[in-house]
């Protein structure tokens, strides 16, 4: 091959790596882009083996939540997370896939204390707010937030959403009430990921059994 020849081949595949890194639906694989299709139709539970990429079927589904949640729109996207660490964790993958201002909450940075107008002042420029579920569950409890505001729910490790867990309390304490009324307020659209189906399986039932034609599970 000449120098030309090799050439061009090196800068298509610089091109290739660049174009991965701007786009991840490139790299996505034929079963996250079903199960993103089937989350884009319907509230969506995948159940995926650690290491499968559920947090870039988040990722796509965040960016094509996009137009809801840019600024200067009133809706934002809420992605939950069980521990401090994942809350970083997953705040950087949703920076490396999407170009959406996201905002990171843990206890560690004192929102106990935060009242309405701190809250509205942190949230004001986010279009993704990171967090634990109990940062939302109390949020919800004081009228801070309103599952009217968010447009997108994300619940990672969803297994966890049983007895009175935080994630639980969110779907029991405001999630099915608005949904069992008439008429019916707007509600978010949900995408649970777990590599834990036996216990997703019990919890998602619970779930099912007040909207069954609205849930899918992958």
């Amino acid at each position: 091959m000449g120098d030309a020849a090799t050439a061009a081949v090196a800068a298509d595949a610089a091109a290739t790596e660049e174009a991965h890194k701007e786009d991840p639906e490139i790299v996505a694989r034929w079963y996250q882009l079903e199960a993103l299709e089937r989350a884009m139709s319907g509230n969506t539970v995948a159940f995926l083996d650690t290491g499968a990429g559920k947090t870039l079927i988040a990722g796509l589904l965040l960016r094509a939540y996009a137009h809801r949640v840019r600024k200067p729109a009133r809706d934002y996207a809420v992605f939950l997370v069980p521990t401090r660490v994942l809350v970083e964790q997953q705040a950087r993958v949703i920076e490396a896939h999407t170009d959406l201002r996201v905002s990171k909450f843990t206890g560690d940075m004192g929102v106990d204390f935060w009242n309405a107008a701190i809250w509205r002042r942190v949230v004001d420029d986010a279009e993704v707010l990171v967090m634990t579920p109990q940062i939302l569950l109390d949020n919800l409890r004081h009228s801070f937030f309103s599952l009217q505001d968010i447009a997108l729910l994300i619940f990672d490790e969803c297994h966890r959403a049983k007895g009175n867990s935080p994630y639980a309390c969110i779907l029991k304490e405001f999630y099915h009430p608005v949904m069992n009324s008439r008429p019916r307020g707007p509600l978010p659209r949900i995408f649970g990921m777990t590599a834990s189906p036996t216990d997703s399986k019990i919890c998602c039932k619970r779930a099912i059994r007040n909207e069954s034609s609205n849930w899918r599970i992958y």
